[in-house]
């Protein structure tokens, strides 16, 4: 059964390396950049594409890789919207009659596709640090501190 997925580098250099297991002295360091918006996202999925990606670009954690996904986490937010809108004008339940002619009362298939969006939304604002819980995993360098730490100090500290 597999585990927890690896945690990136610099976490584990900040929060500590239970394992012990070897950094990875070449994991890829992407620029920090806002990505370019897809044109082909739903409306509702690019006004949550600039909210976020601000919010995530102040937090100092998007790069130039999130693009794809940021992409996702934004269409599945815009799947929350058309759902809950569903929820709200149909119901959370509907009544049928079944075959033996008793009335009976089922659940909306909206509600059921609402959970499992907002299951997977949560999970995309996880590995940004969305959450309070995940977030107080999240260390990022200010930074305004980046630019007065004198690049000596790395060799004679």
């Amino acid at each position: 059964m597999p585990g927890p997925p690896p945690k990136p580098s610099h976490l584990k250099i900040i929060s500590g390396n239970p394992g012990k297991k070897p950094l990875n002295k070449r994991e890829p360091k992407p620029r920090r950049e806002i990505p370019s918006c897809p044109a082909h996202l739903p409306d509702e999925a690019k006004v949550a594409w600039g909210r976020m990606s601000v919010l995530l670009d102040r937090m100092g954690v998007l790069t130039e890789a999130d693009a794809y996904a940021l992409e996702r986490g934004c269409a599945v937010y815009a799947e929350i919207l058309t759902y809950q809108k569903l929820v709200d004008e149909s119901g959370a339940t509907y009544t049928t009659t079944s075959t033996q002619g008793d009335t009976v009362i089922k659940a909306n298939p909206a509600v059921a596709m609402l959970a499992d969006a907002d299951r997977r939304f949560k999970a995309w604002l996880v590995e940004f640090g969305l959450t309070p819980a995940a977030r107080s995993k999240v260390h990022v360098q200010n930074p305004d501190d980046a630019e007065k730490k004198d690049p000596l100090s790395e060799f004679f500290g």
